[in-house]
C-alpha cells in the first residue's frame, strides 16, 4: 500500500500491522503501524499525522525525556567502570548534563503508533549503556498523558 504521507506501508504477519520508512533531516526513520483498539485506516491516520507535527511532537518528547530522565542519568549513568586491556578496570565520570545537554544527545530512531498511543524511540549517545531512551503519549498527539523511561 502506498500513503501520500507515509509513502510505502509494509504490512506485517498477515496482521493489522504495517511499517512505513519516512524521512526525517537526513535520515529516515521507522514508523510502525500497530492497529490496536482501533481499525487499521483509523492508525494510519493517526501515523500520517505523527509525520506531519513530527518537528513538533519530537522536541515534545525530548523535552518529556529531559524533565524524567536528566537526574536519573546525572545520579549514577554518567560513571562507569571501563574495561582496560591488562584486565584492570578504570573508573569514569562523565559530566553532568543540563536537561537541555540530555535532549541536545538524542537522535530519534522510530515511532511505534498503537491506535492513538505514540512511543518514541531514540538513540542516546550510550548515555545509558546500550539501551535506548523511549517516550510514550498514552494521548496520542495531544501529548498530555506522557512518562518517559530507559528500554532494553
Amino acid at each position: 500500500m502506498t500513503h501520500p504521507i507515509l509513502g510505502d506501508i509494509t504490512r506485517e504477519n498477515d496482521k493489522d500491522d504495517g511499517v512505513a520508512r519516512v524521512s526525517y533531516g537526513a535520515r529516515s526513520i521507522e514508523i510502525r503501524i500497530i492497529a490496536d483498539e482501533i481499525p487499521y485506516d483509523a492508525t494510519i491516520d493517526v501515523a500520517a499525522s505523527v509525520v506531519q507535527r513530527l518537528p513538533s511532537l519530537d522536541a515534545r518528547a525530548k523535552q518529556v525525556a529531559a524533565t524524567e530522565l536528566t537526574e536519573t542519568y546525572n545520579n549514577g549513568w554518567n560513571a562507569f567502570e571501563q574495561a582496560q586491556e591488562d584486565g584492570t578496570f578504570k573508573a569514569v565520570s562523565n559530566p553532568k548534563l543540563s536537561q537541555d545537554e540530555f535532549a541536545s544527545k538524542l537522535t530519534l530512531n522510530a515511532v511505534n503508533v498503537t491506535g492513538n498511543m505514540l512511543d518514541f524511540f531514540y538513540d542516546d549517545e550510550n548515555m545509558f549503556w546500550g539501551h535506548s531512551v523511549v517516550v510514550t503519549s498514552m494521548d496520542g498527539i495531544a501529548f498530555n498523558d506522557t512518562q518517559a523511561e530507559i528500554f532494553g
